[in-house]
């Protein structure tokens, strides 16, 4: 299964947000700082009316099929914020491991 890279992107702001509302309210939060992704992505330029070029991102494994693509490493480091421009706060309730103490 082959994954546009903007669908990828999509689903890890959505993740983030996530933990970011779990987050919310509890003691021990974590600050993201940055988010590093080495990703294999496969590029598709395409002669179509609407003409353009796309990265997918190649899952790994075997498959009953097989396509010829040229693949490459793609690293991205990604600088989380807010809208406003403040560090994204994500965080689990660690509470019962602080009590043990």
């Amino acid at each position: 299964m082959d994954i546009e890279l903007a669908d990828l992107l999509a689903s890890l702001r959505s993740e983030i947000g996530r933990a970011q509302l779990d987050a919310a309210g509890q003691d021990v939060r974590f600050r993201i700082n940055s988010i590093d992704l080495e990703l294999q992505v496969a590029v598709e330029k395409s002669a179509e009316a609407k003409a353009g070029v796309r990265f997918w991102v190649v899952s790994l494994g075997g498959g009953g099929s097989s396509k010829s693509a040229r693949t490459h490493t793609l690293k991205l480091s990604l600088d989380a914020r807010t809208g406003a421009g403040d560090p994204v706060l994500t965080g689990d309730d660690v509470s019962d491991l602080l009590a043990a103490d």
